[in-house]
C-alpha cells in the first residue's frame, strides 16, 4: 500500500505517493507515472545519492521536523512535508506554508563570510553567505525572492547540518 504525503516548496503544493515493494520504492506525484527510485546515504555526511529511474543525482538532505532541506548543487531548497488531506481539511495548522524561507546548512562547517542582514532585499539567487566545508568553499543562496527577516550566524561561527542560518520573508 502507498503512504501518500503533501509536500510544500515555496508557492507549489504536490501530493506525492511512495510505495515500497520487495525492497524498491516507486513515487509519483500528483497521480502521474510511477518511478522508480532509491535513495542512499554515501558515508557518514548528509550526503545521498538518489536514482531516480536510473538517472543518479548527489544531494544533501537535512531532515527537520516537519519537512527537510535539500540541496543539489548550488540550490537549496526548504520542503515542508506532511500527511496529504483532501484540499476542503488543510488548514494552517497543518503546515501551511507561512511565507517565510528558511535556508538552513548543508553541511557542517564554518560561517566564512555573511552578504546580507536583517532588513535586507534580496533576489532569488543571490548569494546570502559562503560556508566552509572539507577546505571548500560553498555559496549559500537564496532560494526566493524578499527580505531576510533574521540572520543568527556570523563569520567564524561553526553550525552543525540543519541549523538555521538565514530567515528570508518571501515577496
Amino acid at each position: 500500500m502507498a503512504m501518500k504525503y503533501l509536500v510544500r516548496l515555496e508557492e507549489d503544493e504536490a501530493s506525492y505517493e511512495v510505495e515500497a515493494a520487495n525492497g524498491q520504492f516507486r513515487v509519483r506525484r500528483d497521480e502521474g507515472e510511477w518511478r522508480t527510485c532509491e535513495l542512499a546515504r554515501v558515508g557518514d555526511a548528509d550526503l545521498y545519492l538518489l536514482m531516480l529511474d536510473n538517472q543518479p543525482t548527489e544531494l544533501y538532505l537535512s531532515r527537520r521536523r516537519g519537512g527537510a532541506t535539500v540541496t543539489i548543487g548550488r540550490h537549496t531548497f526548504d520542503c515542508d512535508v506532511g500527511p496529504w488531506r483532501p484540499a476542503g481539511q488543510r488548514g494552517k495548522k497543518s503546515g501551511a506554508v507561512s511565507g517565510v524561507a528558511r535556508v538552513n546548512a548543508p553541511m557542517t562547517g564554518s560561517i566564512v563570510e555573511v552578504r546580507c542582514q536583517p532588513g535586507d532585499g534580496v533576489q532569488q539567487g543571490q548569494v546570502l553567505l559562503v560556508i566552509e566545508s572539507m577546505k571548500m568553499n560553498n555559496e549559500l543562496r537564496s532560494p526566493v525572492a524578499g527580505v531576510v527577516e533574521a540572520v543568527p550566524v556570523v563569520a567564524g561561527q561553526r553550525v552543525q547540518a540543519a541549523d538555521l542560518l538565514v530567515a528570508i520573508r518571501a515577496g
